[in-house]
């Protein structure tokens, strides 16, 4: 069964590329532990989890138990959770037989079109299940086809499950006010006393005769009942809608539209409906590399990324009671906006500095008592909810300061990629109040030199660290490129002025231990922050001695370092893609795909990153870990093609020798993009074209590895220096034959 539904997704047109749809499967109902983590189907809006055997039961996958979870929908204070909306499971029988033992399973995410599919085999019958989080829509869609072995009466229940959980024994929070019965549906109405007084309706439909019920207070069944047969088996479709009144005041309105919506459009249309709209995330951008591994690691962290995108801003992930229960971080925020800018997923990498700037108010108030603007800048919270309020647990890393530095980032790289002037206006006062809250009250002169006062870095370097080298770093590129954005948009020009001067007296106070840039003043640690002057923060020159030693030494040392705790021996996937990010700069040839191969071999089932995954050292933690597959995507689209400030596009310049056959299609600085295929360790064809808020006739200079230029072909200027061939290219103009 395996092998033939593997062989089907080689041979299905819509499965041209390996990357598209990744299977596993195994006997019993038994899973790889070390990998097996279920699969993520999420819009944003509701996000949840499909096991093995094609349902949701309670069992615990390193960190969360699959259920469904509403962005929003918060319990509140301690901790601000979000609250479970429920959960499905099944149960059925052939001939008055209990199904209940799977003889063998597989399932396939596909990552293009956004759904789980599952066959599962059990000794009289098998289920077919497919699963997807409608587009757009508040909903959850199961599809579920039973195919007996032989002739027989077919009973088969869909039951949900909504009991949430609360963490006060003395009072519930969450308590169903109504319950509704109708033809083929069940209704729970509820009240959920929360971060907001929530009043909503979750239902449940089937669109084959079904028999509903509420065995319980917190349980709903639909029960159906048919003969079948291996040649007409039992389709029977369930629709699971998602109503309350946050952002939609009448949600008994809402709730009868939905129904309405299911009646008029049925599966087959809310299903196309739904692949059409993942067909226009997938537009544009592309990559195709010899390591298949890689590649399909960077696909699901892709689909990853997008499941993660909410109406709000990008969370660590999505789900009820693990991964911090999406809640918005401004570090974590800014990794998964660059993997989107440099994908050209525009409409998300902009999300983290919009949902900032509507925030903004909340973030002066910390720091002034009046919340005036333009006084004492913006100190935004660590953990934020959807309203902007603090939600992290007391503990040392609420000292960070260099969220605001990625805030910036965020803004500065999604405007470099867009080329949209307009985006840069709006939030350009994020990226002044953030510069102004570090400039009135994080910076000092202390023995002659201007230095970051003590605070947390990196957590697993502990607390209060004087003049932390990333933090300074991230100080630096705020300071800087706000006055760049100053000067593009024609304001501020004394402002920028005291911005670039107070740049400059940090850079000349960065830590060392003169032969290398050290995480802080008198530090003995090995830790990624030593990296943080090329990423996340692209402050110091490639040519720099001080700042080459110290990511190559990180990098030599990466074991003692290599994951965000101090725990496990191995590297996890945010960190591989953060020092590939830094090695890029060197235009290294070896060890970006070395990091990204290794990233690559602790993944999940289905090619999703974990915070951690080292099942052979018992370390695991948060499996679909955003970050992880944020920074992976970045990473590799670096190592393909990397722009920087002073017109240049490295293609290719950190790819391994061994990498002949190499296309892509990427968004670089400007509003410009590039194209291009190398085919047998050739450059086959190459194109610089503008899109969107790009302009053709722009100039950039392309640089390549000479290895792979045919110089005959070349219909530009250009020269050779050392290893790389440099073209003078314009966009919108051909520039190789």
């Amino acid at each position: 069964m395996i092998g033939k539904i593997a062989l089907a997704a080689v041979l299905a047109p819509t499965a041209l590329f390996a990357h598209w749809s990744n299977t596993t499967g195994g006997n019993g109902d038994s899973v790889d532990k070390g990998k097996y983590a279920c699969a993520l189907i999420s819009n944003g809006s509701i996000s949840t989890q499909i096991d093995n055997l094609g349902v949701q039961r309670q069992k615990k996958y390193v960190s969360f138990t699959p259920q469904v979870a509403w962005e929003g929908r918060r319990y509140g204070a301690p901790k601000d959770a979000l609250i479970s909306h429920g959960y499905f499971d099944t149960a059925f029988s052939v001939d008055g037989k209990v199904q209940d033992k799977p003889v063998k399973w597989s399932q396939t995410l596909d990552n293009k079109s956004a759904f789980s599919e599952n066959t599962v085999e059990y000794p009289d019958a098998t289920v077919k299940t497919v699963a997807f989080v409608p587009a757009g829509h508040d909903m959850l869609v199961v599809k579920k086809v039973i195919t007996p072995k032989k002739e027989g009466a077919v009973k088969f229940d869909f039951i949900y499950k909504f009991a949430p959980q609360t963490r006060f024994k003395e009072r519930e929070r969450v308590s169903t006010v109504n319950k509704i019965i109708e033809p083929n549906r069940a209704t729970f109405e509820y009240v959920a006393i929360g971060m907001k007084a929530y009043k909503g309706m979750i239902s449940i439909m089937s669109d084959f005769p079904s028999a509903p019920s509420f065995p319980d207070g917190d349980t709903a069944v639909l029960a159906s009942e048919a003969k079948a047969s291996p040649a007409s088996p039992i389709e029977i479709n369930y629709f699971v809608s998602f109503n309350d009144n946050y952002g939609k005041p009448d949600y008994k309105a809402a709730d009868s539209a939905a129904k309405a919506f299911v009646l008029a459009n049925g599966y087959d249309k809310i299903f196309a409906e739904h692949k059409n709209a993942w067909a226009k995330y997938w537009q544009g951008s592309h990559i195709n590399i010899p390591d298949k591994e890689i590649e399909k690691t960077y696909y699901t962290g892709l689909y990853h990324q997008r499941c993660n995108s909410t109406k709000w801003s990008l969370p660590v992930g999505v789900f009820a009671g693990s991964h911090w229960d999406g809640r918005f971080f401004g570090w974590d925020e800014a990794f998964n906006s660059m993997a989107f800018a440099t994908s050209g997923k525009f409409e998300h990498s902009r999300k983290v500095s919009d949902f900032r700037t509507s925030r903004i108010w909340k973030a002066t108030y910390w720091v002034n008592k009046d919340g005036k603007k333009r006084s004492s800048g913006a100190r935004f919270v660590w953990e934020s909810t959807e309203e902007g309020d603090e939600a992290a647990p007391f503990g040392f890393w609420m000292e960070h300061i260099f969220h605001m530095s990625n805030m910036v980032m965020a803004t500065w790289g999604h405007y470099l990629y867009s080329n949209d002037v307009d985006f840069l206006k709006k939030n350009y006062e994020l990226m002044v109040e953030s510069c102004l809250y570090y400039v009135k009250n994080r910076l000092y002169n202390i023995d002659g030199k201007l230095k970051v006062g003590y605070c947390t870095d990196l957590e697993r370097m502990g607390e209060a660290k004087l003049n932390p080298f990333m933090t300074s770093c991230g100080i630096i590129y705020s300071l800087e490129k706000t006055a760049q954005a100053a000067d593009i948009l024609g304001v501020d020009k004394d402002l920028a002025k005291q911005f670039r001067e107070t740049a400059a007296k940090l850079r000349q106070s960065l830590p060392n231990d003169g032969e290398k840039y050290v995480p802080y003043e008198g530090s003995k640690d090995y830790s990624i922050g030593s990296v943080g002057g090329f990423y996340p923060y692209p402050v110091l020159d490639p040519n720099n001695q001080l700042a080459k030693k110290a990511v190559y030494d990180f990098h030599k040392n990466i074991d003692k370092g290599g994951n965000m705790y101090e725990m496990g021996k191995g590297v996890n996937a945010w960190y591989a893609g953060w020092m590939s990010s830094a090695l890029v700069n060197f235009n290294d040839r070896e060890n970006p795909a070395q990091l990204l191969a290794g990233a690559a071999k602790e993944v999940g089932s289905f090619y999703d990153t974990y915070e951690i995954n080292e099942p052979a050292n018992k370390v695991q933690k948060c499996p679909w870990f955003s970050t992880g597959s944020g920074n992976f995507v970045y990473a590799l689209n670096q190592m393909l093609a990397r722009c920087t400030e002073d017109g240049k596009i490295y293609v290719c310049t950190s790819v391994p020798d061994s990498w002949n056959d190499i296309d892509f299609n990427l968004p670089c600085y400007g509003g410009l993009w590039l194209k291009a295929d190398i085919k047998d360790g050739r450059l086959a064809s190459a194109e610089l074209y503008a899109r969107g808020k790009g302009k053709n006739g722009a100039e950039r200079t392309v640089v390549i590895p000479s290895r792979f230029v045919d110089t005959s072909r070349i219909l530009a200027k250009w020269v050779k220096n050392g290893d790389f061939i440099e073209i003078k290219a314009e966009s919108g103009k051909k520039f190789y034959k």
